[in-house]
């Protein structure tokens, strides 16, 4: 079985007032609740998905990943093949912005980072992602020089990506993935709001 991730943002001055050991059953529990789920099938258009009440966190559904985490390292190995012919403020932006939200997966996981002021320890250990609101503006900004530049890296893709194990097979679809992310952060960043990536 593979890693799952669900992308949420969340009201951070609502979400600190839960203790950290209960956030990630409380945020699973708003997300998620089981009768809404059982009255909404997974056959969701992409976009923000949000719960009937409370509305202080939502997820985001993105379009064709089935709920895995590798389609997103897929993403991010694709983007690490053909960052060198990328010019280098667009290399920049890229390297910020998929840094960020979906680093390479390692033996001992997420570093820790704090996040919630007053936390007796860090609660990032049993996340897959975690950006306070602080961090979205510098994200937004960095989504927002790649956007307009994405065209330049279909040649480079199609050189050296497609048809390769474990990567997006075309550059339309990496395109797309990469557009969802940047919805995600600018849907943050409107409302001054953290994401988290539950597994």
């Amino acid at each position: 079985m593979g890693l799952d991730i669900t992308v949420v943002m969340a009201d951070w001055s609502r979400l600190a007032r839960v203790p950290a050991d209960e956030r990630l059953d409380t945020l699973d529990d708003v997300v998620f609740p089981t009768p809404w789920c059982n009255a909404h099938p997974a056959a969701e258009p992409g976009g923000w998905v949000w719960p009937p009440e409370p509305s202080w966190c939502a997820r985001y559904q993105f379009l064709g990943t089935t709920g895995s985490y590798s389609w997103h390292w897929r993403l991010a190995a694709a983007w690490k093949d053909i960052r060198k012919s990328a010019a280098p403020e667009l290399r920049a932006a890229l390297d910020h912005f998929l840094g960020a939200l979906v680093p390479e997966p390692t033996a001992d996981g997420p570093a820790p980072a704090d996040g919630f002021p007053g936390d007796p320890s860090p609660w990032r250990p049993h996340v897959l992602l975690l950006c306070a609101p602080d961090e979205i503006p510098d994200l937004a900004h960095a989504w927002a020089t790649a956007a307009p530049r994405l065209e330049e890296l279909r040649a480079p893709f199609d050189a050296e990506c497609t048809g390769w194990a474990g990567r997006p097979a075309t550059f339309d679809a990496a395109a797309a993935h990469l557009r969802e992310w940047g919805a995600v952060v600018t849907g943050a960043e409107a409302r001054g709001w953290g994401l988290i990536g539950l597994p």
